[in-house]
Parts: C-alpha cells; structure tokens; sequence
C-alpha cells in the first residue's frame, strides 16, 4: 500500500467518525425557566429566529430556573441554551460558557395599595410575602435582598408559588407583597402595575444594595413608561435588577452558535424601559467565560460560511476544510518526492553513460581499465541495467565486459571456445569501418569510441527518452548523455 492511499483511509476514517460533531444538532433544545415568564419568552423568540435558519428548536420549561445551568452541565440532558440570573461559580461548571448579557432584569415588589408603605424592606417583617418557587432566580434575589434587612422565615410567612398563581393570589388580596424578577415589558408586569389595588415599591437603597449583593444592579423605571396617560408608573421606581446571560455548552456547533447570537442581537439590541438601545446584548460583565468564538463574533460580526451558507452544509465546509487541505498538501508533496526521485534516477543513469563513454574511449587507445575503470564499471552496471532501456547503454556494457573481465562476463577461454580470439573481438572493436560499415550491415552497432561519427541528434534524443522522473531531471540527464558522446578523442 502506497504512502498516499494509506494518507487517504486514514483520512476517510477520521471523517466519518467525526461526521456527528461536523454536522449541527437535529434539534436545538432552550432550557427557558417557568411559562410566561421573561426566559421562557425570550427563549420562543429565539426559537422563532433559529427555525427561520432551518433548525428544528424545542423549549423545555422549569419553575426552578437556577437549576437550567445543571442541565446544561449534563450532557445526556440533549440541552443547548439556557439563561442564568444568579451568581454562579465558573469552577463547578465547567462545561458552560456565557454567549453574553443581554438585559437587566429587575427585581419588582408590589405592595398592595391601601397599606403604610414601609422606610425599608425591613418593615416587610410579619407580613405574608409571595414570590416564584424556592428555585426560581426571584426567590433566591429576594431572600438575599430581605436578609440584608432582617427579614426571615423566622418573622414573615413566605409563599412560594408558580409565577401565575403567585400574582393571581396578590391581586386577589391573599398576599401583602409580591417579589417578580421579570423584564420591564413582560405582560406580567404591566398587568401587575395595572392593578388599581397594588403600587410598585421603590428601593431607595439601590446602590448600597449591589454594594452588598453584587449580582444586582441599580436601575430605574421611570414615570410613564409603561403608559403615559394614567401614567404608569406615576412616580420614578427606583429598582435592582440581575444580569441575564444566556448560556451554552462550551462544545456548541458554531453553526447554532452563530444563529443564536444573530437572534440575541436582533431580540435584544433595542431600547427597553430600563436600558438604552445598543446596551445589550453585551460580551462584557459575564457571570462565566465567554466561549472564544462569541468573543470573535462580538468584533467581526458572522463568518461568511455560517452566514451564507446552510447549517449543514458550513458546518462540514468548516470542519473538514483544514483536513482537506492538509491531505491536498500531503499529495502535493508526495508527487514532488516522485519527481525528484525521477530526477535523481536520471542524473545518475546520464553520468553512468558518460563514465562507460570514457572507459570505452580510454580501451579504444589501448589503454588499460586499470583499478578505477573496474570500479567505476562495477558502479555504473547496475544503474544502465536498472534503468536504461536504451540500447546504446546497454551496447556499451555489453563492449567493455571482456575488456574488464568482470565476473560472468565473457573470458578469453570461452572467446576461443566459440572460434572467436579475444584479440580478433578487440581488433574489431577498434575498427571504425568494421562497425560502422561491417557485415551486420544496417543492424551493425556502431563503434563506441566514434559515436561522434554517428548523427549526435540521434544519440542525445535516446538518453532524453527516459521514462521516470520529471522533465528537468530528464534534460539534465539527456545533456549529461550528450556531453558522454560528443568528447572529444585525443
């Protein structure tokens, strides 16, 4: 098996068992916290946008929103996009990586209407307070805000409850106060700030409080923004809101990645009624590290592959591109190592022929072959015999063997043997009319010693015929070859 098939099963075999990982997930699953609140509905815009560019996306729903981090810490869970509103440890979660921020949620508490609003939260104690399940990110800001104040399972009665259930038991006066950590424009809000029985509280201690939890930042609900007319609020709220980041695992397609940061940029980019328009989403301030690509993406925007192209087919372009070119490169090497071994072959089968030229030319003037014309013999044989097909090379051979007594050649006994004396082949070989014009007539050979009598043209087009190697290693040789038979005999 060559070098270069070998290069390609190997190759082939490493293509087909990544072929899962080259191409993106059939489906993309959001992990969104409870219905209708802010992930779930950011999660179903996102989905809406991801199925545009072909995917097929599921939004699964949990009221404990601080555990959608776990889920995409399991691999077996299939999920791919979550949200964090909470502090979180990088170290026990390390196969999740944050793809931005891309609001501040605040934190809202509705009192209801009628009652001496509180100082401080402190005078919250001893009342009935209700807020999403134990799990949710709004319980956990609540009761770290509440603690700061004193207020505790030990004087208040806390309720925990599905987020619909939660502000229908404030509207219907079976609760004191209610702690929802929603966006500004979710529908639960305005219904909320709607109620003629309740009135939003402001937090007067914003920026002490994130001096204290340093999760949840300052913001401000202004007057009027949820409705200019009545208006809604009727006075500036003064709020703590928590970053939310949207989440992935750190081994994300690009080709989701890609879609889902094209789809946080379009959901989130506007203005909101706590933020100003190109705030967020933001790569800066993440609760866990960026994922490399989403930090490229922030600076030059969607590779063209993954912006052009089908899912699938920029994933497999992405994935086996450097491949391909290495095993392109790989073949391309492979065929210059045959040329230059095509050159070599040459170079040296020319400069056999020139040696075996002036060995013969050197016999021809009676001169003996001495230890060096032995030697030299000895090294050019087998390279005429390996590679020259050409009868000159081997004519050439076939003159000095007896000349040179090289073992198996023909020796003076067995000259005799024949009715042929070694001087009588030696004479012939001498004379230029008995090979050029001799009995052989037009299958004479001529002699080697007075090549130059014959057309040079004829003897350089022989040589240049070689059959391996590449073109420049054949013209060295064919000159080689050409320089052997135009010597001059002196």
């Amino acid at each position: 098996m060559s070098l270069y098939v070998a290069a390609v099963l190997v190759v082939l075999w490493w293509a087909a068992g990544t072929l899962g990982r080259a191409l993106p997930p059939t489906q993309v699953v959001i992990q969104a916290g409870p219905r209708g609140g802010s992930f779930d509905l950011h999660a179903r815009h996102y989905a809406e946008l991801l199925s545009a560019r072909g995917f097929e996306v599921a939004v699964r729903n949990q009221d404990d929103s601080l555990r959608i981090i776990d889920r995409l810490d399991d691999p077996a869970s299939g999920v791919h996009i979550g949200f964090t509103a909470q502090r979180v440890d990088p170290a026990q979660h390390p196969a999740v990586v944050s793809m931005g921020v891309v609001e501040l949620q605040p934190l809202f508490l509705f009192l209801r209407r009628g009652a001496d609003a509180p100082a401080t939260p402190a005078g919250l104690a001893g009342q009935r307070l209700v807020m999403p399940p134990r799990g949710s990110a709004t319980a956990q800001a609540t009761l770290d805000l509440l603690s700061r104040y004193g207020v505790s399972m030990d004087n208040a009665r806390f309720s925990f409850l599905p987020i619909g259930e939660a502000a229908d038991a404030l509207t219907r006066g079976e609760q004191d106060a209610g702690f929802f950590m929603l966006a500004p424009d979710n529908p639960l809000v305005r219904r909320l700030a709607s109620d003629p029985g309740l009135v939003p509280y402001s937090l007067s201690d914003g920026a002490g409080i994130s001096r204290q939890i340093d999760y949840l930042k300052p913001a401000t609900l202004v007057r009027g923004a949820l409705d200019l007319r009545r208006p809604l609020p009727a006075v500036d709220v003064a709020l703590v809101g928590a970053a939310v980041n949207v989440v992935t695992r750190a081994d994300i397609h690009p080709a989701v990645m890609y879609a889902l940061l094209q789809a946080m940029n379009r959901v989130h980019k506007v203005q909101t009624l706590v933020s100003e328009a190109g705030d967020y989403p933001r790569q800066t301030g993440t609760v866990l590290p960026m994922h490399p690509l989403a930090q490229e993406w922030s600076r030059n925007g969607t590779p063209w592959l993954y912006a052009r192209l089908p899912p699938s087919l920029a994933g497999l372009i992405d994935a086996y591109w450097g491949p391909t070119l290495a095993l392109l490169a790989l073949v391309s090497a492979f065929g210059s190592l045959q040329s230059v071994g095509g050159f070599v072959n040459t170079v040296s089968f020319g400069v056999a022929l020139q040696g075996l030229g002036w060995l013969q030319r050197r016999i021809d003037r009676g001169g003996a072959p001495g230890r060096s014309g032995r030697w030299l013999f000895d090294l050019a044989e087998p390279v005429v015999l390996r590679q020259g097909k050409e009868q000159l090379a081997r004519e050439r051979l076939e003159r000095l063997r007896p000349h040179l007594r090289h073992p198996g050649a023909a020796t003076p006994e067995r000259l005799e043997g024949t009715g042929t004396s070694a001087s009588a082949g030696a004479s012939a070989d001498a004379s230029p009319t008995a090979t050029a014009t001799g009995s052989g007539g037009a299958n004479a050979v001529p002699a080697i010693g007075h090549e130059a009598d014959a057309p040079v043209g004829a003897h350089a087009g022989a040589v240049a015929t070689v059959g391996v190697g590449a073109a420049a290693g054949t013209i060295v040789g064919a000159a080689l070859a050409v320089r052997a038979v135009q010597a001059p005999e002196s």
